[in-house]
C-alpha cells in the first residue's frame, strides 16, 4: 500500500514561499504567513500547537468555491482565491 504524503501548506520565509508540512508550519513557522498550495488563499493551521501527536488540518481564513483541497465548498471548477497571496 502506498503511503500518503502529509498535507502541506506554503509559508512565506523572507520573500519566498516554501512548501512545508502542516506540522512544520505549526511548530517552526508559527508567526509566518501561510497560504493554500492550490488556490493561494490565506490559511490557518488548526490543531493543538503544543502536542506533537495531534492531527493538524488547514482551513482557509475566507473560503471560496474554487479550491479543490476543500471538498466541502469546492464547486468542481478550480480557480485562484479572490484574495490570493503573492
Amino acid at each position: 500500500m502506498q503511503k500518503l504524503k502529509p498535507p502541506t501548506c506554503e509559508v512565506k520565509i523572507g520573500d519566498v514561499w516554501c512548501a512545508v508540512s502542516l506540522d512544520e508550519a505549526a511548530t517552526r513557522h508559527v508567526m509566518a504567513t501561510k497560504r493554500c498550495p492550490a488556490c493561494y488563499g490565506q490559511v490557518m493551521i488548526l490543531g493543538a500547537y503544543g502536542s506533537p501527536t495531534v492531527r493538524r488540518t488547514m482551513s482557509h481564513r475566507k473560503s471560496h468555491t474554487g479550491c479543490s483541497l476543500m471538498p466541502r465548498t469546492y464547486s468542481g471548477t478550480p480557480s485562484p482565491h479572490p484574495q490570493a497571496l503573492t
